[in-house]
Order: C-alpha cells, then sequence, then structure tokens
C-alpha cells in the first residue's frame, strides 16, 4: 500500500510539472516564432521580403524553412562565404538593384534546391569558373546589367536543368567554345546590348532546344549562318542593330525551324542570292534601316513562306531595277511596311517607291512600232521623242535599196519610233484643272453679278438696245428698196419732157417717174429702144 502511494504521489506531481512547464514551452515557441522574420521585414508564410531597407549586410535571422528570400533594392556589396548556409529549403533568391561587386566562389553553397536566381542590376566584373556549382537545379539565371568582361569556360557546367539565361548589357567581347555545353534545357538566351564581335562555330554547342536567342546591340559586321546548324530548334532570332554589312550562308544545310528574324538597323547593301534558302519556313523578316537599293529576283523567289517582312528606311534607288521587288510586293498577301522612300535618283527623292513605279512608269515597258510599206498607202507618222538618232553615214555612196513590202524593219529602230502612253495620272490632272477653270469663271461671273447688280443691269440694258437698233434698221432696210431703177423715155410730145442734146445727134427728153427710161427722138416711129446706161442718183 504504501508503495502504491508513492506511485500516485509521483504521477500527480509529474502532470502538475507539466502543467507548470506548458506555458514556458509555448512561450519559446512564439518567440522562436518572431525570431524568423527579421527586424523591418515582411514575411508571408515561408517568403520573406527584406526589400528597399539600405542593408549592407544580409540578416543573420532568417528562418530555415524559408523557401523564397527577396533583398532586392538594398546596398549590399558582396557576397561571402557560405553566404547562405542553413537556409537549404530556398528555392528562390532576388539580389538585383544592389552594389554588390565581389561573389565568393562558395557564396551559394547550402542551397541546392534553388530554382531561381537573379543577380542582375549590380557591378559584378567577374565570377568564378565554378560560381554555380552548388546550384544545379537553377531552372532561371540572371546576370543581366551588370560589367561582366568575360566567361570563364566552364561557367555554366552543370547547369542541366537551366531554361532561361540572362546576360543582357554587359562588356562581354567573346563566347567561350561549348561554353553551353551541358545547357541542354535552355530555351532562352540574351546576350544582347553587349561587345561581341564575332563567334565561333561552336559557340552554342550544347543548345539543342534553344527557342529564342538575342544577339541584337553587338558589333557583328558579318553573319554566317553558318554559325548556327547546331540550333535546330531556335524560332527567333534577333541581330538588329549590329553593324552586319555582309550576310552569306557558309554552308550549305536547311534551317526548318528558323521563323523569325530581325536584321533591321544595319548597313546590309546586299544579300546572296542563296541565303534565304536555308529557311523555307521563315515567316517573319524585318530588313529595315539598311542601306538596300535593291533586292534580285533569286531572293524574291526564296521568300515563299513569309507573312510579314519590314522593306522601310533603305537606300531604294527607282529605276527599272527595283520592278522585280514591287511587282513583287503587289502579289504578297502578308503583312508589309509600305513607307519605301526613294533615295536616288535625285528627281525622285523622297517620294515613295510605289508612288514613284506608277506616276512616272518605271516599270511599264516601251512598246515599239513597226510599220510594213504598202505601195498606195501614206507613211505614217509617230509621235517625236526627245531623243533623236541621226542617220548614220555612207562613206560609200551606195545606193540603199528599199525593203520589200512583206518584209519588216530590223530590230534597230530609231527611238522616235517608241509611242510613250499617257499615264491616267495626267488625264486625270488635266480634267481637273479643265474644271477649276470653269468653276473659277462661273464664281468671278457670280461674285461680279451679286456685288454689282447695278452695273449689271445696266450692262444689259445696253445690250438689249442695242438688239433692238439692229432690229429697226433690218425692218428699214426692207421695207425701203436699196436702189431706184431710173429709165429714159424718148417722147417727143411729153409735156414734162426736158429736152437735151445727146452726142449732138436726137434730142433726149427725161421723164419723171419710178423708173428711168431713155427714148430714143427718131422719124420712123417703129424703131426700138435704146437702154442707156444708169444715170446719177440725183431724182427723188
Amino acid at each position: 500500500m504504501r508503495r502504491m502511494g508513492l506511485s500516485v504521489i509521483a504521477l500527480l506531481s509529474g502532470r502538475v510539472a507539466v502543467l507548470v512547464m506548458a506555458p514556458t514551452v509555448l512561450l519559446g515557441v512564439l518567440s522562436a516564432a518572431q525570431r524568423a522574420c527579421p527586424t523591418n521585414c515582411r514575411c508571408h508564410g515561408k517568403i520573406v521580403y527584406c526589400e528597399s531597407l539600405s542593408l549592407q549586410e544580409i540578416p543573420p535571422s532568417i528562418s530555415a524553412g524559408s523557401l523564397g528570400l527577396s533583398l532586392r533594392y538594398n546596398s549590399l556589396q558582396s557576397l561571402k562565404h557560405n553566404q547562405f548556409l542553413g537556409l537549404n529549403q530556398l528555392t528562390w533568391l532576388y539580389l538585383d538593384h544592389n552594389y554588390i561587386g565581389l561573389v565568393h566562389e562558395h557564396a551559394f553553397a547550402g542551397i541546392r534546391r534553388l530554382k531561381e536566381l537573379i543577380l542582375s542590376s549590380n557591378k559584378i566584373t567577374g565570377l568564378f569558373n565554378n560560381t554555380f556549382r552548388p546550384v544545379s537545379n537553377l531552372r532561371n539565371l540572371d546576370l543581366s546589367y551588370n560589367q561582366l568582361h568575360a566567361l570563364q569556360p566552364q561557367q555554366f557546367r552543370g547547369l542541366r536543368k537551366l531554361q532561361s539565361l540572362h546576360l543582357r548589357s554587359n562588356n562581354l567581347r567573346t563566347v567561350p567554345v561549348r561554353i553551353f555545353q551541358d545547357c541542354r534545357n535552355v530555351e532562352f538566351l540574351d546576350l544582347g546590348y553587349n561587345r561581341i564581335r564575332s563567334l565561333a562555330r561552336n559557340a552554342f554547342a550544347g543548345l539543342s532546344r534553344l527557342v529564342e536567342l538575342h544577339l541584337e546591340h553587338n558589333q557583328f559586321s558579318k553573319v554566317n549562318f553558318g554559325h548556327f546548324p547546331r540550333l535546330v530548334t531556335l524560332r527567333i532570332l534577333y541581330l538588329q542593330w549590329n553593324k552586319i554589312s555582309v550576310v552569306i550562308q557558309g554552308m550549305s544545310w536547311t534551317w526548318s525551324s528558323l521563323e523569325k528574324l530581325d536584321l533591321s538597323g544595319n548597313e546590309i547593301q546586299a544579300i546572296g542570292p542563296n541565303v534565304f534558302q536555308c529557311v523555307p519556313n521563315l515567316h517573319t523578316l524585318q530588313l529595315d534601316s539598311n542601306k538596300l537599293t535593291t533586292i534580285g529576283q533569286e531572293i524574291l523567289e526564296s521568300w515563299i513562306s513569309l507573312s510579314s517582312i519590314s522593306l522601310s528606311g533603305n537606300m531604294w534607288e527607282c529605276n527599272r531595277n527595283i520592278c522585280s521587288l514591287v511587282n513583287w510586293l503587289k502579289l504578297f498577301k502578308g503583312r508589309s511596311e509600305n513607307t519605301m522612300i526613294c533615295a536616288g535618283p535625285k528627281q525622285l527623292q523622297g517620294e515613295q517607291v510605289m508612288d514613284a513605279v506608277d506616276n512616272y512608269n518605271l516599270c511599264i515597258k516601251k512598246q515599239r512600232v513597226t510599220t510594213q510599206m504598202v505601195p498606195g498607202t501614206p507613211k505614217l507618222q509617230t509621235k517625236p521623242t526627245f531623243k533623236t538618232r541621226l542617220p548614220k553615214a555612207n562613206p560609200e555612196n551606195k545606193v540603199q535599196l528599199p525593203l520589200p513590202a512583206s518584209s519588216n524593219p530590223p530590230d534597230s529602230s530609231s527611238d522616235s519610233d517608241v509611242i510613250e502612253p499617257v499615264s491616267f495620272h495626267k488625264i486625270i490632272a488635266g480634267s481637273v484643272a479643265l474644271f477649276l477653270s470653269v468653276l473659277v469663271i462661273l464664281l468671278v461671273i457670280y461674285v461680279s453679278w451679286k456685288r454689282y447688280p447695278a452695273s449689271m443691269k445696266q450692262f444689259q440694258q445696253r445690250s438689249l438696245g442695242r438688239r433692238r437698233r439692229r432690229k429697226k434698221r433690218q425692218t428699214l432696210r426692207q421695207m425701203v428698196p436699196n436702189t431706184q431703177e431710173y429709165y429714159i423715155d424718148y417722147k417727143p410730145a411729153h409735156s414734162e419732157a426736158t429736152e437735151m442734146l445727146m452726142n449732138g445727134s436726137a434730142s433726149c427728153t427725161f421723164n419723171k417717174s419710178g423708173s428711168r427710161e431713155c427714148e430714143e427722138n427718131s422719124a420712123s416711129p417703129g424703131d426700138s429702144l435704146i437702154a442707156l446706161p444708169l444715170c446719177p442718183r440725183v431724182w427723188k
């Protein structure tokens, strides 16, 4: 009984001790949870945000179970040895927009589960060869906007799960051979805004799944498609704003995966005829802001799969060599840039290429008139042209026989036989000018009538008076005969006759009447009357 009582007392005392210690343990757990979020930081579950706090050191009190850590927009200057040791659950780490210039070789040791590492917008000038060796599970690595001068030959060794790599806006001059050998899953690679002048043939070896490649704003002077034979899955290639003047194929192969190629903003003057034959599935091509003057027919025939093209901002020569490109654009059913401006000749500078071709008939073939000399038909006169050709001299003075009627003239016909068709726009311009001139005349008459109505009425009255006077004169002329005929009647016994001598022989008598008659006073009454000349008009 005594032993049983002692055991019961011990059991009760243990329970009491547990009840007494429970609040202390609970307080310890709460204090540990409070210590998991550093001072002035924000914590959401297992995500820690220590942003824009001007931190110069990484807070030491970060919970070991944190999955994400953001230290953006601070004043960190270096990453020390085993800087993140103990944060073995960390999956993403943001260190961008700091002043980090030195990264220790083992700075990322102990965070093997890390998948995303952002180190952009810092002052990193160089990295050790095995800096990223401890984080072999990385999917996204961003080193853009730093001051990297060179990459180590094994800089990305072991990153077999990496999918996107950003090296934009650094000072890189070369890409080491086979530096991406282990990056078999990379789909996005950005090397834009660097100082790369050339690429080795095996620079992109290992990138068997690369889809998008950025090489814009570098210093390439030549593009050789032979440097990209291993990029069998590449769809988009950016090469704009370099110094490229030559584009060659390099080797005979088919790049069937490429769909978009951007070559704008370069110095391309000519393109080889076989360059685009290796990209049969190219959909988008940008060649704007180069120095192209024309594009050959062989290149145009290789653009069979294009759905979008940009050709503005080049040095197009608006002559007959541009006709093949213009005809191709007229038949092109995709999206194209229509702001193509003529750079020459001088009289067409500033004109749009399509308008210049239509307005100046650059692509219309001149038709030559051939006539056959048929006997009895008039010679055909053709419209003279500005160019004339002098006949060739015949030093031997040989007589040139005419051609037979069935033969055609020789092919070397003169330019005067060329009939230049009148363009449609000139007819339209002439019609519009004639219509405007008639409209101006009508407008002047209307304004004059509105502004000076009295003068117009006076003008109408005067014109009406003139018409009336003209009608009056016409009626008077119809009523009064123009001439009166007078005849001399020879009647010796007429009471009102007047005697006179004619040529010193017989006497004449003048009789006033409506007519004028003259009779010869002879002895015989049967003599005939003699008509005298008309006398002056003195009788009324």
